[in-house]
């Protein structure tokens, strides 16, 4: 059906091992990247589309644009760019479905920039990567790629390009190439189809801020040769055509082997462990083992249960989607036509029934503690039974979400709270600043082994401490006690209002702003959007001054009191000769 990748020439023996350890190195920090997702907030808004074309995604394979009523999710841009042949309009068609399956959006957006321009920082031990621009700006994005340089990008994770002069440019593993190779040709194409419509989005990639060794593409050239063996899909015999379709959606374009399969050593996927359940490394996440296991997978979940999770956001049975899984959810497969979600159901039904990993030692003598703990912090919403109420606060009783795998996704639950399932519906607090490593960890293993859930009171004090710096924080920014002024020549303008919000990854060097300065009524406020660089002292950006927008690269402090982050200090150039000196207090005292 399509060629197989030309491996490049091996190398020397001992160019090998040098690059060898490198890679290693590089990539067990950057393999769990596969696994990002952007935050809820919309991207700006896309210019209108062209006539003709407003109900085309309804119209088009039953993929919504837009989120479900209910649910979470940015909106997806409609074409600007429609082509009139209808083999043409048909292929961006089969495109935007394919966009949408494969979850392009919340990587390659970030609030208040237009959708796919790029920008997402996912932050590492060795610097901070930068998904790029994939619109079809001829200059910033990916409008003068050729066909052949876009396929080599998703099936062979090479961009256009070199690094070290005689290497390719070898993407790092944060994009999901290794799925994406098993993608058809025709299904590529079809992605840039769609791609090539949207309107282009003149904004620059942001540089990565990878330390060396690490900045040196070349290598991941070893890691590519030990692990990365792109081909077709590879269908069982007698599978029929819809556990075939939910084969190359989970595979391929849903890539859900990136979370749910756990990773060896150089943290390339393990293939006899196939969607048997894996660490998220670096989030603090683990995703569940979705193989046919009627102990430890789904194999127990009905038919009902299993759309009602991946479409509906889950029941009050068997629990709702969180963290990661929450934006798959609403982004992706929750816009997906109800066939599509059924066979990918199908061929779940199909995986081989594994085992979990082995827990650790059972810590019988906190659950006491927990119980007690239980009852004076969540019983009041959960119930001293753990049913919760009814289509408002989730259910602990009998909940795979909280006893089913390790104890991490119920502790950062606890750790980082939980927005409301729908809107009107109750949130969950963040326990992780009034309760100590301790205490949570009891009260996770009491909940776990309490009602009749069949988990494991495994979670220590150093379980909490592990994932405790690992949750990402949503703040408003706070009005009472900023100061800001933005001055140019021997002019300064002061502000006395601000609205936004400040997203912050628990290490501290990954985060997300947006901001509206004002200085009186009826004025054009100061827009400023942008995401964290080098090590969490910098923020990217652009800024809308007067309606103008600018490139913005602003230095940033983070002001503390006693280990808590209580402010934001900026200060640099805003184009024109303008600078910003601001401190920004955030509505709650964090960490």
């Amino acid at each position: 059906m399509r060629k197989e990748m030309r491996m490049p020439g091996m190398p020397h023996p001992s160019t090998r091992l040098i690059l060898g350890g490198l890679a290693a190195a590089l990539v067990a920090a950057l393999a769990t990247a596969l696994c990002v997702t952007a935050s809820a907030t919309p991207p700006a808004v896309q210019p209108a589309a062209v006539a003709g074309v407003a109900s085309w995604p309804a119209a088009a394979t039953d993929v919504a644009a837009t989120p479900r009523p209910g649910m979470a999710g940015t909106a997806l841009p409609l074409p600007v760019n429609m082509p009139k042949d209808p083999r043409k309009a048909a292929m961006v068609r089969r495109g935007f479905f394919l966009v949408v399956a494969g979850d392009c959006l919340p990587c390659h957006s970030v609030a208040g920039e237009p959708a796919f321009a790029g920008g997402r920082a996912v932050g590492t031990p060795f610097g901070t990567v930068f998904s790029p621009n994939i619109t079809p700006s001829k200059r910033f994005g990916i409008g003068a790629w050729t066909d052949r340089q876009f396929w080599r990008a998703m099936h062979d994770g090479i961009e256009p390009g070199s690094s070290l002069v005689v290497f390719p440019k070898y993407e790092y593993p944060v994009m999901p190439y290794t799925a994406y190779s098993k993608l058809s040709h025709a299904d590529v194409m079809a992605i840039k189809a769609y791609l090539d419509t949207l309107a282009p989005a003149a904004i620059p990639d942001r540089p990565d801020t990878m330390a060396f060794p690490a900045d040196l593409r070349a290598g991941l050239l070893a890691w590519r040769l030990m692990f990365f063996h792109p081909h077709a899909m590879k269908y069982q015999p007698g599978w029929s055509r819809n556990v075939r379709h939910g084969a190359y959606l989970v595979q391929a374009l849903e890539h859900c082997s990136a979370c749910h399969t756990p990773r060896n050593l150089a943290m390339a996927t393990i293939p006899s462990r196939q969607l048997a359940g894996g660490h998220i490394i670096d989030q603090g996440w683990y995703a569940p083992n979705i193989t046919d296991s009627k102990s430890d997978g789904i194999g127990a979940w009905s038919r009902q249960a299993l759309l009602a999770y991946l479409r509906e956001d889950g029941d009050m049975r068997q629990g709702a989607p969180f963290g990661k899984m929450k934006t798959v959810v609403d982004d992706s497969l929750s816009r997906l036509p109800k066939r599509d979600v059924n066979d990918i159901v199908d061929y779940l039904r199909t995986v081989h029934p594994q085992q979990s990993a082995s827990a650790g030692p059972v810590l019988a003598a906190s659950l006491a503690r927990g119980k007690h703990l239980y009852h004076a912090e969540c019983a009041r919403c959960h119930g001293d039974d753990g049913r919760g109420v009814t289509a408002n606060i989730p259910n602990l009783a009998h909940n795979e979400a909280v006893w089913n795998g390790p104890a991490d996704d119920l502790v950062s639950m606890v750790l980082g709270g939980f927005q409301p399932w729908h809107p009107g519906q109750s949130s969950m607090p963040r326990f992780g600043a009034m309760l100590s490593d301790a205490q949570i960890a009891a009260i996770a293993n009491y909940v776990r082994t309490s009602w009749g859930n069949r988990g494991i009171a495994d979670a220590t004090a150093n379980t909490v401490a592990a994932l405790r710096p690992l949750k990402t924080i949503e703040v408003d920014l706070d009005t009472g006690s900023m100061t800001a002024t933005l001055s140019q020549g021997g002019k300064a303008r002061r502000f006395t209002d601000i609205s936004g919000r400040i997203w912050i990854d628990g290490n501290r060097t990954d985060c997300r702003m947006t901001a509206s300065l004002s200085a009186q009524y009826g004025r054009r406020p100061v827009r400023l959007a942008g995401a964290c660089a080098a090590q969490g002292n910098r923020l990217i950006g652009r800024a809308t001054i007067g309606g103008d927008t600018h490139p913005m690269t602003l230095d940033l402090r983070q002001v503390y009191r006693h280990d808590r982050l209580v402010a934001v200090a900026l200060t640099g150039g805003l184009g024109g000769g303008r600078k910003l000196a601001a401190r920004i207090a955030l509505s709650t005292a964090n960490y």
